[in-house]
């Protein structure tokens, strides 16, 4: 693996702690950027590089949706 691969394997996990971290908090600001954090590693390992404008918003609609969730339970 080269340096560039486990520095984004480190960014998932910090991004999925960081999500989880937000979950329990009640953050929806650190749900946003550990999915931010996430997406990003996860499409790069994919390939989809054309798809990296695109996840912000959909970090954006992931920690929306599940504050609301955290709220009504």
């Amino acid at each position: 693996m080269t340096w560039l691969n486990i520095s984004f394997v480190a960014l998932i996990i910090a991004g999925l702690l960081l999500f989880v971290y937000g979950l329990r908090e009640n953050s929806q600001l650190s749900m946003l950027f550990g999915g931010i954090a996430c997406l990003l590693s996860i499409f790069y390992f994919l390939g989809w590089t054309t798809m990296l404008p695109f996840v912000a918003p959909i970090a954006l609609v992931i920690s929306y949706l599940m504050k609301k969730k955290v709220n009504t339970a």
